[in-house]
């Protein structure tokens, strides 16, 4: 097996890093209870031009910010420093290929050490990998409903981006590949639908799209919300935000997921019942080959959302 080749640098607290020295302390907030807030991006290669795209950064930062907000964090950096950062990383990286890219805030050492105490003391971190098509990109996933219940706004809000939040998709993730599934989708409180291990769920039924609104116990996707708007300008397909029961899911004509990593991935069965005819739908299909489009930096209407950065001397 092709073990793949690591990255050889990172950005930390203002300055690009070798690899192995991107680090945090082990009894640091942010490594120990998970005391931090990140956002995934990718960027993609221009099949046709030079560089990478970089999608939609502002707006992951801008979310990034939210999620700050909510748990009182504060960090030395600007918008702007941690966008030119996540530039800075992927040219010191010389990445051609796809790439994602982490953008970390995290708290640092408590008073003596105390993973519990506030303090100011905060920082964050930018790394990037190789990033390949998404997993069921191309043949779909098999899908089942957790054992395990999404968290909740009143305990652990979804809506902040917290490292410690994916316990909860971690542990439904891995009971549904020892029972031989590709996923699985968490109910919420309420029994409703609310997301797959970091993904946003979507079906079409009755010539809609459909997906849990921000009060199912969900992150608020961007990625969803951009299939919304490509969905409705390009298609004529509505996206409706409402709650959605688990026997919907059964009875759909099509279902995907939708996130930075999961791009767009057909689901072709939910607890071995197949969904419409078992293979990815049409739907689903237009709305990768659109998607695909859109992140390359292939579709004029919506080049504002990519951010191009030059990763090499030839590309420049």
């Amino acid at each position: 097996m092709t073990v793949p080749q690591l990255p050889t640098h990172g950005w930390l607290n203002g300055a690009v890093v070798d690899w192995e020295n991107c680090t945090v302390h082990a009894r640091s907030q942010g490594a120990f209870w998970g005391a931090n807030v990140f956002e995934g991006l990718r960027a993609y290669r221009r099949p046709d031009r030079s560089g990478l795209a970089v999608f939609r950064i502002d707006e992951h930062l801008a979310r990034l910010r939210r999620s700050m907000k909510a748990l009182r964090m504060e960090i030395p950096f600007t918008d702007e420093q941690l966008k030119q950062g996540v530039l800075d990383v992927l040219k010191a990286n010389a990445f051609e290929e796809d790439a994602h890219i982490c953008v970390v805030s995290y708290f640092n050492m408590g008073p003596n050490g105390d993973p519990l105490s506030h303090t100011d003391d905060a920082g964050a971190h930018i790394t990037t990998t190789r990033a390949p098509r998404g997993r069921g990109f191309d043949g779909g996933l098999s899908a089942t409903i957790s054992s395990w219940r999404r968290i909740s706004d009143d305990s652990m809000p979804p809506r902040i981006k917290a490292g410690a939040n994916y316990h909860n998709s971690r542990l439904a993730h891995h009971e549904a590949v020892r029972n031989g599934y590709d996923t699985t989708l968490l109910l919420n409180q309420r029994g409703t639908v609310s997301e797959a291990p970091g993904s946003c769920v979507v079906m079409l039924r009755d010539g809609k799209l459909v997906t849990p609104p921000g009060t199912s116990g969900v992150l608020e996707g961007i990625t969803v919300a951009t299939l919304g708007e490509l969905a409705a300008n390009e298609l004529g397909i509505p996206m409706e935000r409402r709650e959605i029961d688990r026997t919907e899911l059964y009875t759909a004509d099509e279902i995907f997921v939708a996130g930075t990593l999961a791009e767009v991935a057909p689901v072709t069965t939910i607890d071995r019942i197949p969904v419409g005819d078992g293979a990815p739908g049409v739907t689903t299909r237009k709305l990768q080959e659109l998607y695909d489009a859109v992140v390359r930096d292939q579709h004029p209407d919506y080049r504002h959302w990519n951010t191009i950065v030059h990763t090499t001397e030839t590309s420049a």
